[in-house]
């Protein structure tokens, strides 16, 4: 059996299960290298958390050899994240589907309620998708977009850029992770380095503190696993949730804007 954190939000997790989708989002700036392991992590410890998981995957676009959010959207039939087998994750290209969400002309409420509409489960959504699409989708929601920075050359840069959009476009509030790694006393190199660099830029020139959170890639494997079901935790504690209709309502509501309320 897998240790779970010992916090209140694992505890309100097990009171009852979710009765709708849980929308999170992690940033595509650039370094893949790093950001689909990460992804890969975060989705493994929401199933180990219970949760049925689908990726929607914003830098691959579907095609018809690789169908993905376009094709439900089109054919408006619902796909269950979840089986009699257990909690499962999947990815699913979604490059064209956001596409498509983006340029409805609507609030952007009401262009998640057709993920909630398609999805129709009560596992977790994770949206890894750049800065474009997080702007266009998530502005002035209560969701904290998973942005990670790592030791790769252009990480600070991309790092910094994506920040800086989130928070003067969205009016988002990352939640930044340092995958953190070994450098020798006093070089300051590593994911380390370009964290402690990002957290300079952003109180120098956009008047914001970064509270980074740490977690060391190469340390016991249980260890790892526990941080990383933390770290869900965590992000779920900001999920959006698209709701189901109730009796009478014409459509889904999404929880989590600032404009409507939240449901806790």
């Amino acid at each position: 059996m897998h240790d779970l954190p010992l916090n209140q939000a694992v505890g309100l997790l097990g009171l009852a299960a979710p009765e709708a989708p849980q929308l999170l989002a992690v940033v595509a700036h650039g370094d893949a290298r790093s950001e689909q392991p990460l992804l890969w992590q975060l989705s493994s410890a929401l199933s180990e958390l219970g949760y049925g998981v689908t990726v929607l995957d914003a830098t691959v676009n579907e095609t018809e050899r690789n169908p993905g959010l376009q094709q439900l959207l089109d054919y408006e039939f619902g796909r269950n994240t979840a089986d009699d087998d257990g909690p499962i994750w999947n990815v699913l290209p979604a490059g064209l589907g956001l596409q498509s969400l983006c340029a409805l002309g609507t609030r952007p409420a009401h262009s998640l309620q057709r993920l909630g509409q398609t999805f129709q489960t009560n596992g977790v959504i994770v949206l890894y998708a750049g800065v474009d699409y997080l702007v266009k989708l998530l502005p002035d929601s209560d969701i904290r977009p998973l942005l990670s920075v790592s030791s790769g050359k252009s990480s600070l840069l991309t790092s910094y850029l994506a920040l800086k959009r989130l928070l003067r476009k969205a009016r988002l509030e990352p939640t930044i992770l340092n995958m953190m790694e070994h450098a020798k006393e006093g070089q300051g190199t590593g994911a380390a380095g370009v964290a402690h660099a990002l957290s300079e830029c952003a109180r120098t020139f956009l008047a914001y503190e970064v509270n980074a959170i740490r977690i060391d890639p190469t340390q016991a494997e249980s260890q790892f696993n526990a941080e990383m079901r933390r770290l869900a935790t965590r992000l779920l504690e900001n999920a959006l949730e698209l709701k189901s209709p109730a009796p009478g309502d014409s459509g889904f509501a999404v929880s989590g804007f600032r404009e409507l309320s939240r449901s806790h």
